[in-house]
Order: C-alpha cells, then structure tokens, then sequence
C-alpha cells in the first residue's frame, strides 16, 4: 500500500470555465483511511478519476510512495476501486469474480487468497453462488473482496460504495470494512457526501468545496476547530450555528452584547457555535442586561431526541433577529416564548471571509 501525495493538483474540463480541482495539496499516509466528504459538484468524482488515471492530470503531480503516477496508465498505476453499485461478473461465481482478477497468481496462491479476503469479510459461504442468488449486502462485500484481494495493491478507492445499501445494513458494511482495512493496512480512500460515513470511517477526513479542499483533520478536529465556515455548518448534525458579528475592544460582540475576547483586527465576522456549546433558558426576569455573555431569543419550538433519568434531551430552536439558533440540551420545562441564549465563550469561534480568526483571547 503507497503513500498517496497530492501536489498543486488542478483539472478543468474541455470548454469549462473555471477548474474543477484547484491546486490540491494533501498527503494520504500509508494504511490510512481516508475519506474524500463534500456535497455534490465539489470534485469528489474529479479527484477520484485523477487518481485512478481515467482522467490526465493537467497540473501539479500524484506520487504513489514518492514515484509520480501522473502521466502513468490505469491499470499500470496498481489502482482499485469500488463503486456505488457492486460490479460483478453475473456469469460467474463469487469466488471466481476474485479470482478473476488474480489470473498472472498460481492457482493455490491465488485460491489461498480468496479464501483469506472472503472469510475476512463474512461471505466465504457464498463463494460459490452467482451474484443473482445474493443480497445487495452480500454483492457490495463480494465487490469490495474483488478490489483487496489482489496482492501488491498501491490504493483502494471507495466512491459512495454505500449508496445503495438499505439504512440499517450500513453501519455493518462500514465497520467491516474499517475492521478489514485496519487489519490489512490498506490505504483507502473513502468517497462521499455522507458525513456519518466519513467521520465513522475515516481517520483523517479532507473537507472538498467548490474543487478545493477546505480542511484535512481527524473528525474531532473537524467540529471542535473548523477552519472555515462551510466545514463548520457542513459538518455536525445539527450544522453550526453561525450569527453575524462584529470584533471591536479586543472582543467579539453580536447584537451589542459581549460574547468573548479575541485577538483579531477589527471588523465585521461571523460567531460560530455547535448546539451542544450553547444553552437556551428561561427566567423570570426578562430585561436586557448588556455586561452579561447571554442573548435575548424568541423560542420557536423542540424537538425531543431521547429522555434520561425523567427529563427530555434535544434540540430547541430560537430566532435572535434573522437568524435561526439550535442548541442541543435538556427540554424539559422548556417553552415557546421569551428566552435567553447562552453561549460557552471559550468555544465561540468567529470567521471573516469565510476563514476562522485567531482563537478567543
């Protein structure tokens, strides 16, 4: 399995206007589980055709394990891949399917190899049924089988190989083969637009929009210390909140109120905050008092996610002028009407241009 590195990589279609890739710089480690998370038009399809070779790069270099692949063939690039819908030989048995991409091995290697794949993955009991007589669960494994089991591959490329799974079989396809790729120690590279299935996945996850990438960090760094505003509201469920602001005095203020120190040039930001940094409560006494950290918000609604211990646990959605907050907490004696918004002020973060600033004072 190689090290996959990225230079200055960019790629624009024939009559396009604008790149659709953008000067990507990012370094996949060996045995890494990568994941590629972006909405639809953001490149993901792009990149994943520039690393396989269906598509030339234009601009910048790929290295496998320091050797640039840029200009190197498919199939000479030790490339494999696994698509949304499983690709199958109907004609053949499953065990053949493997075996068919291992025809150059002696036939007891190249069955001892099959046998190994398959039985990692749960399916050396369908080795000799057709892909017709299986469930798409079971083909999505055998197509997943048929892209590790050939010895000496450099890269394994998942694109949205989920796709088509029912909700419930796809936590157990995910953590199968994370539970392979971890014993393997196969570079993969995870393709989606699924945020649960990249941070659940991945080790590392690389946030793609508008052909660039925005952020790679662990998924925990990727919603305690977004970099960017879009990777901030695009990953977390529910987004981060994001409040229009203003730096004056060393602080970051929003509708005249103080909400945290900070060390950045005055102007114009954004205030960003998770749910589960914020609480909005209720009490009697409903008059504005400035030299607090808490924001006066008008309660829309809850939702209730579970209980414990007798209370509710959720979310509760407020307006604070134009804008729509959500906070995760407990519900309960929570309702519509008058309420205040408190925010942990050494989690706020605030964004200009769409970048963050520097951490709060």
């Amino acid at each position: 399995m190689a090290e996959v590195v990225l230079e200055d990589l960019s790629f624009r279609y024939p009559g396009a206007a604008a790149d659709t890739l953008a000067g990507l710089n990012l370094t996949v480690m060996r045995g890494e589980a990568h994941a590629l998370l972006g909405s639809s038009g953001s490149g993901k399809t792009t990149l994943l055709n520039l690393l396989s070779g269906l598509l030339p790069a234009q601009h910048g270099r790929i290295l496998f394990d320091g050797q640039d692949v840029s200009q190197v063939a498919p199939w000479q690039r030790g490339v494999t891949q696994v698509f949304q819908f499983p690709v199958l030989y109907e004609a053949m048995s499953v065990a053949a399917n493997l075996a068919f991409v291992m025809r150059d091995i002696p036939d007891k290697q190249r069955s001892e190899r099959v046998a190994e794949i398959a039985g990692k993955l749960g399916i050396d009991s369908v080795l000799d049924r057709r892909p017709a007589g299986l469930t798409l669960v079971q083909k999505q494994l055998a197509a997943i089988a048929k892209a590790l089991v050939r010895p000496g591959v450099s890269l394994v490329l998942l694109d949205e190989p989920l796709t088509a799974a029912e909700p419930e079989h796809k936590w157990q396809l995910r953590q199968t083969l994370k539970s392979l790729q971890q014993e393997l120690g196969a570079t993969m590279i995870y393709v989606t637009h699924d945020q649960t299935e990249a941070l659940t996945f991945a080790d590392r996850v690389s946030v793609l929009h508008q052909g660039v990438i925005l952020q790679t960090a662990t998924p925990q760094a990727l919603v305690e210390k977004p970099v960017h505003e879009h990777v901030g509201y695009f990953v977390g469920t529910p987004g981060m909140n994001l409040l229009e602001g203003i730096i004056r005095e060393g602080g970051c203020w929003v509708d005249g109120i103080r909400l945290a120190a900070i060390h950045a040039a005055d102007g114009p930001c954004k205030v960003g905050f998770r749910p589960e940094w914020a609480r909005i409560e209720q009490r009697s006494n409903n008059v504005v008092d400035k030299a607090t950290n808490t924001l006066p918000v008008v309660i829309r609604g809850t939702r209730t996610l579970t209980t414990s211990r007798g209370q509710s646990l959720g979310l509760a959605v407020a307006r604070l002028g134009e804008s729509e907050v959500v906070t995760r907490q407990t519900l309960t004696g929570l309702e519509t009407g008058a309420g205040w918004l408190s925010i942990d002020p050494e989690r706020i973060l605030c964004f200009r241009d769409g970048w963050r600033l520097t951490d709060h004072a």
